[in-house]
């Protein structure tokens, strides 16, 4: 696919999206290549199905959100393979007034009629653009970002023409190539950017458009597209590719962990098996089939902790919500999932099996009583066992830090002041449909003016809510008197009315207030536009005139910072004015202290929304669930690390109660004796706790650097963040200190409470 790089002195992002022009000329001139496609959203307002024999006439209105309505040819059913149910890709989209559906929309809009016979049928789309149904596919069985339902034969506008239109770029319009190699695409690419360079400078020379980027065009494989979160993309959901791989990596991590704990748990229960070890052995067992006997009982467990772990897992998933999403839960690839899992069950079987195996075929249950069970390295002897329950030990602590610090990093973004008041505030938009209304202006503020008076409400404006997802911008210029060159910075502007500052406590520092008007006369910038302009002070900024070529208008004012977008970008130059034809958004402010009321006030905000708008729904969300969203990345990633240190500290301790009770197993006629010469109960105790507590001491030495690196390099996506302090690593190794303590102590006060008779007696 055909990415736009857009480059200014203060912006650098890449887009999904390309000037429409571009794909015409790549299509009248393929260069070689040997598909070129269109992925054209557009807009419509209205659908009609006209009555006929066994369907009723049908009316809805869209958003554009629920808009799935595509531009293309049929060179998009060759990329993207559908099945079809009716009418035939090759035909079914030759023409201007030919319509494709996929078989969901196709139920919608025909429900009582099957594929072939809604082939002929009228959809009529804005109550005047007639499309006659010629084909009919199946609905794709997998997730995709090729989410177009109905699909319209893509013809070159008379806007597309113009030369300006090089200029511009809708994020929802998406060219695909397929060429046989890629020196192929680049020669291509590389033609087109050498047109566009010309077009934009014959668009300055003209003067027809008021702004001015450098702009790159660029390629991605279809495949690395659902990964690239960097890119901005019109109606296609994103996944972290960083994300996916760290969870792979904690999924892979938690097994091994699990593969440490059976190891251990095997091992620490072969003096148990010594006489069964030496009776097989005695009767001409050979090594082979000791080998092939400890392997056997491992591939049982491991197979039936798999089949247990699907319900398992699809108790999980339920559990989990939003974490998991609608089309991941769907979607299904039967042959996929047994490959993985048979691959997983394999691997799972011979690092869990292979060693005991090997530890039982070797070791005699004589050698396994003088504890010769160890690893010689060098002149020190170091028991594997405690290794690896060290190594769990890491894992558990990496977790349980990782966890801390992430939760204060979220806290941080939420409970921050963001440079305006968002307690207590409920959003409301007016429809689109509604601004073409009679008396539409009118209505709005009367609206406005009756929900100011409602009891409860505290405060009402109008206004883009200060942080949201959309926004827009544009480049600004300033010239100075004392120089010929202006000084252009892209800044984001928000439409406001005269209360929006007292509304939101947005504090002005230098300047005034915006003057009503029907049009703009004027901006208030904040602290960050006036140094990026050049200016010494705020002061110095109002009065003096910035915009693009012929708009200039006035800075009325300077506004304190406030944060605009979440805190994974820093503040940027932002510009707010007042136009009141552009304002069509509601923030009201409710009553903290009537919170019990809320309902009520809200219901009656509903009825005097309905006596304006009757057409309309209300639809409300409160603006401190808004902002919440904005981290839902981080709270994933919080609950998920959240599960995984449980898991981890629950494996590590059913490990560390293996090896404490092989522990207490080897020295049970130390034990004994120590009890005979009058050793107490706390005194061994500690004598077997002794060596566990070092080595979870251990383990917190060696996670920690590790668990700050990668919680550094986390925090690093965000402009705003916490300062890791030696708080989390002290609470983390509390708690895993803790956790070890309580599972040595059951095991070890058992072993102290044995009566010495039966440790010391000889068989």
């Amino acid at each position: 696919m055909i990415l736009s790089h857009f480059q200014t002195e203060d912006r650098d992002e890449v887009f999904s999206g390309v000037s429409r022009p571009i794909y015409f000329t790549l299509k009248n001139d393929k260069l070689g290549l040997e598909q070129v496609v269109a992925n054209f959203k557009i807009f419509i307002e209205s659908v009609t199905i006209p009555e006929t024999v066994n369907q009723e006439k049908k009316y809805e209105e869209l958003t554009y959100e629920e808009t799935t309505i595509i531009e293309t040819d049929k060179e998009y059913f060759d990329l993207v393979k559908y099945n079809w149910l009716a009418g035939n890709k090759r035909s079914a989209l030759n023409e201007p007034h030919q319509l494709v559906l996929s078989e969901k929309r196709a139920k919608h809009y025909f429900p009582n009629l099957t594929a072939q016979e809604i082939i002929g049928k009228t959809v009529i789309y804005n109550d005047t653009i007639k499309k006659i149904v010629s084909g009919v596919v199946e609905n794709l069985k997998y997730p995709s970002e090729f989410v177009g339902q109905e699909f319209f034969l893509v013809q070159e506008r008379d806007r597309d023409k113009r030369l300006q239109s090089w200029g511009s770029t809708n994020g929802a319009d998406k060219v695909y190539l397929v060429a046989k190699d890629q020196e192929t695409v680049d020669k291509a690419v590389k033609v087109t950017q050498n047109l566009l360079e010309t077009k934009w400078k014959e668009i300055q020379k003209e003067k027809l458009l008021n702004f001015s980027f450098n702009r790159q065009l660029g390629t991605m494989p279809l495949l690395e597209s659902h990964f690239a979160t960097y890119m901005k993309e019109s109606g296609a959901a994103k996944t972290s590719g960083r994300v996916i791989y760290s969870l792979i990596v904690v999924a892979l991590f938690l097994l091994l962990l699990a593969c440490i704990n059976y190891i251990n748990l095997t091992t620490s229960q072969l003096p148990q098996r010594s006489k069964e070890i030496g009776i097989r052995k005695t009767l001409g067992g050979s090594r082979k089939s000791l080998i092939m006997q400890m392997m056997c009982e491992t591939s049982i467990i491991v197979l039936l902790a798999a089949g247990l772990s699907f319900f398992v897992s699809r108790l999980g998933i339920g559990l989990l919500g939003d974490l998991i999403t609608e089309d991941t839960r769907n979607y299904a690839d039967p042959m996929l999932f047994i490959g993985i899992m048979s691959i997983i069950i394999i691997l799972t079987i011979l690092i869990a099996g292979l060693y005991p195996s090997w530890m039982m075929s070797k070791l005699n249950a004589i050698e396994i009583f003088r504890n010769k069970g160890h690893l010689q390295i060098g002149k020190e002897k170091i028991n594997l066992r405690k290794a690896l329950i060290v190594f769990q030990f890491v894992i558990a602590q990496v977790f349980i830090v990782g966890a801390i610090i992430i939760s204060q990093q979220l806290n941080y973004v939420i409970n921050k002041d963001m440079g305006f008041n968002k307690d207590a505030v409920i959003l409301s938009n007016l429809s689109y449909k509604l601004y073409k209304s009679d008396n539409f202006h009118t209505k709005k503020m009367n609206l406005f003016e009756e929900i100011k008076n409602i009891p409860g409400v505290q405060g009402i404006t109008m206004g883009k809510e200060p942080l949201s997802i959309s926004y827009s911008s544009g480049e600004m210029k300033y010239f100075p008197d004392d120089k010929s060159e202006p000084v252009a910075r892209d800044v984001f502007t928000k439409t406001i009315d005269s209360s929006y500052l007292n509304f939101y406590d947005i504090k002005l520092i230098a300047g005034n207030n915006l003057i009503l008007s029907d049009t703009t006369n004027g901006l208030l910038i904040n602290e960050t536009a006036s140094k990026a302009f050049g200016f010494k002070n705020p002061q110095d900024a109002v009065g003096k005139f910035i915009g693009q070529s012929n708009d200039m208008y006035p800075i009325r004012g300077v506004i304190k910072d406030f944060h605009a977008k979440d805190f994974y970008q820093a503040i940027d130059p932002t510009a707010l004015l007042y136009n009141n034809r552009d304002l069509q958004s509601y923030s009201i402010r409710l009553d903290n202290n009537q919170k019990a009321n809320w309902p009520m006030i809200i219901a009656n905000i509903h009825h005097v929304w309905n006596k304006f708008f009757p057409s309309d729904e209300f639809n409300y969300k409160f603006y401190d669930d808004t902002i919440f969203t904005f981290y839902k990345k981080e709270q994933q990633l919080l609950k998920l690390t959240n599960i995984s240190t449980g898991i981890a500290i629950l494996i590590s301790c059913l490990g560390l109660f293996g090896l404490i009770t092989l522990s207490s197993f080897q020295r049970s006629k130390e034990i004994g004796i120590r009890k005979v010469l009058g050793a107490t109960v706390a005194g061994i105790v500690g004598m077997l706790s002794k060596d566990f507590v070092k080595m979870v001491l251990l383990a917190i030495l060696i996670a920690s650097p590790i668990v700050y690196w990668a919680c550094t390099k986390r925090l690093e996506s965000f402009a705003y963040r916490v300062n890791i302090s030696w708080v989390p690593f002290i609470v983390g190794g509390f708690f895993a200190l803790l956790a070890a303590m309580i599972t040595i102590s059951y095991q070890a006060i058992k072993a102290a409470k044995t009566n010495p008779v039966d440790s010391l007696k000889d068989e």
